[in-house]
């Protein structure tokens, strides 16, 4: 770690963050599981979005020791299916932009990994923002291992590093390292589940965020 205890650093979640994609994710689980012959509501499959799936699938099915792997690959399928109509939310680009005009340390996070997360950095439309993803770390949100990851690439403690991010999933893991959470609601959650789970702060998108990071 860093030294300078006065240098800071941020992670920007990607996932419902700096692209608008939960929607559909929901969609594409939701298929997944249809076609597995399950039903579960859309509410509740909305409010696991930001798990990894192998922590998803789980929780969804209300069985901690289901294989994960066979709705996981068809929900990749079916969000893939769908990956020409992924946008970046407000001010997603110019976040990213500003951050590098002004020099300040980050790195892109996403349990996402493979081609879902190839097709969610491509939406974004920065080039390469640096960025962690699933397969480089072991345990999935809400365990803090993609965050510690991303405080060891900008080389600083967590308490020096704020994270950005639009579900639950993302305040908790940062809550277990003591890292600062800005939530944006553009993931669709709403401000008392934000809190309720850690965020300092709330605010609709990463629009919002320009120059104050």
């Amino acid at each position: 770690m860093t030294d300078d205890s006065t240098a800071t650093g941020v992670l920007l979640d990607l996932d419902g963050t700096l692209v608008d994609s939960v929607f559909h994710h929901v969609i594409a689980w939701d298929r997944a599981l249809r076609d597995a012959g399950l039903q579960i509501p859309l509410w509740r499959i909305h409010a696991g979005i930001g798990m990894g799936s192998e922590r998803l699938v789980p929780w969804l099915l209300g069985q901690p020791e289901a294989d994960h792997k066979p709705l996981a690959d068809a929900h990749e399928d079916a969000f893939l299916e769908q990956a020409a109509n992924l946008r970046q939310t407000p001010g997603a680009a110019d976040l990213v932009e500003d951050l590098r005009q002004r020099a300040v340390p980050f790195r892109v996070a996403t349990s996402a990994g493979g081609a879902v997360s190839a097709a969610l950095v491509e939406a974004l439309g920065v080039g390469d923002p640096g960025t962690i993803g699933a397969d480089d770390v072991g345990a999935p949100k809400p365990a803090p291992d993609l965050l510690v990851a991303g405080c060891e690439e900008l080389g600083l403690a967590p308490e020096r590093v704020t994270i950005v991010g639009d579900s639950p999933w993302d305040a908790e893991a940062a809550q277990r390292i003591g890292m600062r959470t800005i939530a944006v609601r553009c993931g669709g959650f709403g401000d008392d589940v934000l809190r309720g789970a850690g965020a300092a702060d709330v605010v609709d998108d990463p629009r919002a965020l320009i120059g104050r990071l």
